[in-house]
């Protein structure tokens, strides 16, 4: 969806916000409720063949508006909006070129950035660029976060790649051994975990992502470890960007509370710097107030975006983040539970980059939704290493 600039557009997404607005009567008749009578209009539509054998679809209303213009009325759009939200209408951009990046070198001794390349340093996993400081007279090679590292990166990223597929430490141990012929203990993938998951979750975005106008937003439980207590869980926050897939914010907290519905949307926003024109989210009492606080508008045409879902099954729906939920438990239910809500804020951040820059989506073309985001990083190839060393490298 581009921006919004038609006046009907808007009107028909202000319908879509109220509750109980759009009855859906069959698969292409629609009754939409009048702003200003208590009165429905019907909204139809029909499927046309063009003279290239393409499909069309043509679209008519019972409002006057319609009948004096013959052109698509808010209601109509309405409709269509609800059809994008459902997914059965979907319109990508393609995402622009990637430009290859390259991570600044500086001096690991002074910070200095007037450096030259300096010789080959040979070591077990190939050939490494060695630098020298002109400033300082230091030699170095640049961190592309595996130094020091006994085993190569092509296993340290396989590995994590496995962990982030739900596949448990033992197996990953097994699949090693089996397939690559090296022995690796299971607390030594453990250790690789949490060092790569707290590197991955201190790594701030460099780059805004260009998303579009409709936001999805919902939360699941993680367990967390706690001394007399069986089941002690908290929430982890999603808000996803329906036309890339993009995961804005992914943030964990202790309670549903407004004050902790609040800080994922204040994360997404500080990603985007963009206000959507809707933010689709469940029944939970604390959006209603905190979508309220942080992005209502009085001068905007849409002063609250906020849409909130009657059930699971009237459209639109939250899909997209119900099938994101599900691949975060495909993690977590091989793990138990955390050892500290420290532990599930880093996998959070974790999932997010991985979600983000790692894992292809069916719903864009099999792209990783950075890409449909336009971020400017080289993603081909072992998509692991590029972002361990874009980590390490900040």
């Amino acid at each position: 969806m581009q921006q919004l600039t038609n006046p009907r557009e808007l009107r028909g997404l202000t319908i879509l916000s109220q509750p109980n607005t759009i009855i859906q009567n069959n698969k292409n008749e629609w009754d939409v409720r009048s702003q200003s009578k208590d009165a429905y209009y019907q909204v139809t539509r029909t499927f046309v063949k063009g003279r290239d054998k393409s499909h069309m679809h043509d679209w008519k209303c019972t409002c006057p508006d319609f009948a004096t213009r013959n052109m698509p009325c808010k209601h109509i759009h309405a409709v269509q909006f609800s059809l994008k939200l459902a997914g059965d209408v979907q319109e990508y951009s393609a995402p622009a070129a990637i430009a290859e990046t390259e991570i600044k070198v500086l001096c690991s001794s002074c910070k200095g950035a007037n450096v030259v390349k300096r010789g080959i340093r040979k070591t077990q996993f190939g050939e490494v660029q060695r630098y020298g400081c002109i400033e300082c007279n230091h030699r170095f090679v640049v961190d592309k976060g595996f130094c020091r590292m006994k085993f190569n990166p092509k296993v340290i990223t396989l590995t994590l790649d496995l962990y982030f597929k739900g596949v448990s430490q033992r197996k990953i141990a097994d699949h090693l051994k089996q397939f690559e012929s090296i022995a690796v203990t299971q607390p030594t993938i453990l250790s690789w975990i949490k060092k790569y998951l707290k590197l991955l979750g201190g790594y701030s975005e460099k780059y805004k992502a260009e998303v579009g106008n409709i936001w999805h937003s919902d939360e699941t439980t993680v367990f967390i470890k706690k001394e007399g207590e069986k089941k002690y869980y908290q929430w982890i926050w999603n808000v996803m960007d329906a036309k890339t897939r993009y995961l804005l914010a992914c943030q964990v907290t202790e309670n549903r509370f407004v004050n902790d519905a609040r800080n994922p949307l204040q994360k997404a926003k500080s990603v985007t710097n963009v206000r959507p024109d809707a933010i689709v989210t469940d029944g939970l009492q604390a959006y209603k107030e905190a979508v309220k606080a942080e992005f209502y508008d009085n001068e905007a045409f849409i002063q609250n975006p906020h849409i909130r879902l009657k059930d699971f099954e009237t459209k639109p729906n939250n899909n997209i983040l119900e099938r994101l939920n599900g691949t975060f438990r495909e993690r977590t239910k091989v793990m138990r539970s955390f050892d500290s809500a420290v532990g599930a804020a880093e996998f959070a951040a974790g999932m997010q980059t991985y979600y983000n820059y790692i894992r292809p989506h069916q719903g864009i073309g099999g792209l990783v939704p950075a890409q449909m985001a336009n971020i400017p990083i080289n993603l081909t190839g072992n998509r692991w290493e590029t972002m361990i060393g874009l980590a390490a490298g900040k």
